[in-house]
């Protein structure tokens, strides 16, 4: 406001704030200029306007400064991608062809997926499998999410997301449109409020961060597979990745097993993001589905035969090179004053004796060592040592591999603790097994350690939770190898009290023999439960 002028001071005076509000329009209109073309750069956004993303995503996604919105604010796995993309489909009326859908995930995950740390600790719900990890909250915060999020959702959901606060915010309304009751259904709590905090609190603990950028390095080559498949053993082998075209590869390889079985693959797969490796092979005969960490020149994951079979196999995978490398060392302890045959694996591994084999530290006497094999040495040795410690095992100045020296073994024990099968419920749902394997493990002064699986014999028993309980009766059997498979449909069984189905609550017993030695084993629990129904929320 002007006050006490003249009526041609306040005209001179009114010519000048509008030159003043011109002139910062002005610069206003510049500084825009100037914000539109940094995020136009390359490096400013995502997905140009010829990429399939841009061309699908923005008729409902309005870009705004060169980026589209929601889509430039969420990074997640490739497994959530597929789930978000396919809503957009089913829901939304989005049209994609699966060619376009493949398309469309490789360009997401370019830029909008997770980074390998982030994924490794998700890395569970990679597969389309049973897994039976025990998601336990920790910490105040955590208990609130579970509380409010997890009894629909598995933890690992909500923590493969990374999104800034305003799309945090948006999971709120999102859960109310999609599921109307659900504040009612959640009528223990005041859902919208408790909603509200906990997604702040996601928003700071998960934030957005910036958008990956992956690494050049590709898959392509030979490769040495190093791997343990419970209830099975270690196995070896070797495979092959060529290709690469639009990041689409070709696999192929063989496997050996402790056992003398055998298994030729061969198949696809498909490079997300520079580093998460998926593939999609087939096993004598047999499909499985594969999640594997390209990451520091090597694959590390894991292969699963898809129920009713629910075989999943760990290994890594290393390049192979001229250079002579030592890569495992299985099994990975050696206990007190026991002879204790070693396997040593790697690439060109030479000639040894005895006096080649090296211990980093500890009182170990190494009685032999011969090569059986091109990439495979034995060795037998003898650990004095009194105390728990860890040390590397190396062979003529070759790179050495960790091996753990106990006193002894404290407690073997059965995992999982608390192992989930799922019956019958049709073919879309196929039952659903567990493989149990029994872990010893060696005290120490800040807890148990882990030594290794140590092969054990399985058998079920009883838990009674009710009187007249008839559980084991109608959970079948578990093979002495621990796999479980179960034997009933998801159908009421007429004789059984209130013709309830072949569900249900027992133990898991083992035992192990080492030496003369039969040491106690910790018993778990197996339950028997209905299909996974609803597995699209996991």
């Amino acid at each position: 406001m002007v006050v006490g002028t003249k009526e041609s001071d306040k005209r001179e005076t009114s010519k000048s704030i509008r030159g003043r509000r011109f002139m910062r329009n002005i610069f206003g209109i510049m500084a825009a200029l100037c914000g539109l073309l940094a995020v136009a750069v390359p490096n400013g956004q995502a997905f140009t306007k010829d990429s399939l993303v841009w061309k699908k995503c923005t008729t409902c996604h309005e870009p705004a400064g060169g980026k589209i919105s929601r889509v430039e604010e969420i990074r997640t796995t490739p497994e959530e991608w597929t789930v978000i993309v396919d809503r957009m489909a089913r829901l939304h009326g989005m049209d994609l062809s699966k060619a376009e859908m493949d398309t469309l995930l490789k360009e997401l995950c370019s830029t909008q997926i997770l980074s390998p740390s982030e994924l490794e600790k998700v890395s569970y719900l990679n597969l389309l499998n049973n897994p039976q990890n025990m998601e336990i909250a920790k910490g105040a915060d955590e208990e609130k999410q579970f509380i409010t999020c997890v009894r629909c959702h598995s933890g690992a959901k909500i923590f493969s997301y990374r999104m800034n606060e305003a799309s945090w915010a948006k999971l709120r309304d999102f859960h109310i449109y999609m599921l109307p009751s659900i504040v009612f259904q959640m009528r223990e709590m005041k859902f919208v409020k408790e909603a509200d905090e906990v997604l702040k609190v996601l928003a700071k603990t998960y934030p957005y961060g910036q958008a990956w950028k992956a690494a050049s390095a590709k898959p392509v080559g030979s490769w040495r597979i190093l791997g343990y498949e419970p209830g099975k053993g270690n196995y070896r082998g070797n495979a092959t990745i060529s290709g690469g075209s639009n990041d689409d590869y070709a696999v192929k390889g063989s496997l050996v097993f402790d056992d003398g079985t055998t298994e030729n693959f061969q198949g696809e797969g498909t490079l997300y993001g520079g580093h998460a490796f998926r593939t999609r092979t087939t096993h004598d005969g047999n499909k499985t589905l594969g999640a594997f960490s390209f990451t520091d020149g090597k694959l590390r994951g894991e292969h699963h035969f898809p129920a009713p079979d629910f075989r999943t196999s760990q290994s890594v995978w290393y390049p192979v090179s001229e250079k002579a490398q030592l890569l495992k060392v299985s099994p990975a302890f050696l206990v007190k004053g026991e002879q204790t045959k070693l396997v040593l694996e790697g690439v060109k591994l030479p000639a040894v004796s005895a006096d080649d084999v090296k211990f980093s530290k500890g009182s170990v006497k190494v009685l032999s060592a011969r090569r059986i094999g091109p990439e495979t040495i034995e060795v037998e040795a003898v650990s004095r040592e009194n105390g728990l410690t860890k040390a590397d095992i190396s062979i003529k100045g070759l790179n050495g591999v960790p091996v753990t020296l106990a006193p002894q073994i404290d407690s073997v024990k059965i995992l999982p603790e608390m192992g989930r099968s799922r019956l019958n419920g049709g073919r879309n749902r196929p039952a659903e097994g567990v493989q149990f394997e029994a872990v010893a493990s060696a005290k120490s002064d800040a807890g148990e350690v882990v030594l290794g699986p140590v092969p054990a014999k399985f058998k079920l028993a009883a838990e009674i939770k009710r009187p007249n309980d008839d559980d084991l009766q109608w959970v079948g059997v578990i093979h002495p190898n621990g796999k479980y498979l179960p034997v009933g449909d998801y159908g009421s069984i007429a004789i059984r009290e209130y013709t309830a189905e072949g569900s249900g609550i027992v133990k898991v017993e083992a035992e192990y023999k080492r030496g003369e030695r039969v040491y106690p084993v910790k018993p778990a629990n197996l339950i028997v439960t209905m299909p996974d129904y609803v597995q699209r929320i996991k």
